[in-house]
């Protein structure tokens, strides 16, 4: 059985997002030193953000809607996923 070069869940323990649910913005923590990129995903599949995050980082919301969101962070270590739900 072959196996993809894209690894998931890679460092899915060393991702923190606080506070969640989060209201106009939220903190992500990854650990490690080198540049990763977060996707927030809405519920129908579309990102709605990008930004490039280095260790502890604090994204402005306020312009989500109300709702579920994946947040996917990609780095050389491969892709981790958390869920965040903004309350308004």
């Amino acid at each position: 059985m072959a196996t993809s070069g894209i690894k998931t869940n890679v460092a899915q323990n060393n991702i923190s997002v606080y506070p969640n649910p989060a209201q106009n913005n939220f903190t992500i923590e990854v650990s490690g030193n080198e540049k990763q990129i977060l996707h927030v995903i809405d519920v129908t599949g579309k990102i709605v953000l990008t930004q490039t995050i280095n260790g502890k980082t604090t994204i402005d919301a306020s312009t989500l809607a109300q709702g579920i969101y994946n947040l996917s962070v990609t780095s050389n270590a491969g892709v981790a996923n958390k869920r965040l739900i903004i309350v308004k």
